[in-house]
């Protein structure tokens, strides 16, 4: 790496660990911390840019970062996630629009010449943020024993859906093999994908309904306005905390409201970070 690319890696080691921290502590983090990833990246990246006489350096940040947080930000006004993570996603765009050498991590991982950088950091985000959001749904769930329980009955009961749909995909997964077996010659053992694909098929399908379950019981509840916090999130709005203003004026209405709690999401971000820079692209999973 560069000497300014360690200066940046610092600054985003600082900022999303302090995230990471802040969010996993009291499920929110200051507005300014991305804000503050964003100016530091930009003041980085403008005096290497003069020095280097290379203005790619900064104009790169700039182009990549806002396109990231144009579409963080489309996924808050989505309300799939809140403002804060829009605005850090859109810090990584700033801080490494592209990566300067390919030494340090080495095959299988690295596929960096084959893709756009910023297409890989997208890439590996998403898939780190659902491995992330599986092992979170999880730990909930053992935190919450009773809630478990619940879900193990619930799905108990729905089993007499769950079973035929995965036999009958088994079962497909299975003739397919047998054709290609009987039909092209190709030995069993060179199709373990296709065998492995109705156990895949079912985790996916339980996941998808612990994943429902988690979002109706754990992740929503009914409590009086008194007891509503600065960051509490109402049902059916944008993942925007309340202001002490808001707080105040539900409460001189009284009564209770729902709110919502979501994915303390920041360390995926750091995690990205690292994994990018360090093991390079994970599309080689798929490949």
């Amino acid at each position: 790496m560069l000497a300014y690319e360690w200066i940046l890696l610092a600054i985003g080691t600082v900022g999303f660990g302090l995230g990471a921290y802040w969010d996993l502590k009291t499920t929110e983090f200051p507005d300014w911390l991305p804000y503050s990833i964003i100016i530091s990246t930009i003041a980085v990246r403008g005096i290497f840019s003069y020095l280097l006489g290379d203005w790619w350096i900064l104009f790169s940040s700039v182009i990549v970062g806002l396109l990231f947080l144009g579409f963080g930000l489309l996924l808050y006004f989505m309300k799939q996630w809140g403002d804060g993570d829009a605005w850090l996603l859109g810090a990584m765009g700033f801080l490494f629009p592209s990566y300067s050498v390919l030494e340090i991590a080495g095959p299988p991982f690295q596929f960096f010449g084959q893709f756009p950088f910023p297409i890989i950091i997208l890439f590996n985000f998403f898939l780190i943020s659902f491995c992330y959001l599986v092992a979170y749904s999880i730990a909930l769930g053992v935190k919450h024993r009773k809630a478990a329980r619940k879900f193990a009955k619930e799905l108990k009961k729905d089993s007499r859906n769950i079973i035929p749909l995965a036999g009958g995909f088994a079962a497909l997964c299975l003739a397919i093999v047998f054709y290609l077996n009987f039909s092209l010659g190709i030995p069993v053992s060179a199709m373990y994908n296709l065998l492995s694909l109705p156990v895949l098929f079912a985790a996916v399908i339980i996941f998808i309904r612990y994943g429902r379950f988690v979002e109706q019981n754990l992740f929503r509840k009914k409590i009086p306005v008194k007891n509503l916090r600065v960051g509490d999130v109402l049902i059916g709005e944008k993942w925007k905390g309340l202001t002490e203003k808001e707080i105040a004026r539900l409460r001189k209405k009284g009564g209770s409201v729902w709110i919502k709690e979501g994915v303390r999401f920041a360390p995926a971000f750091i995690i990205t970070l690292y994994v990018t820079l360090f093991v390079g692209s994970l599309f080689w999973i798929f490949m």
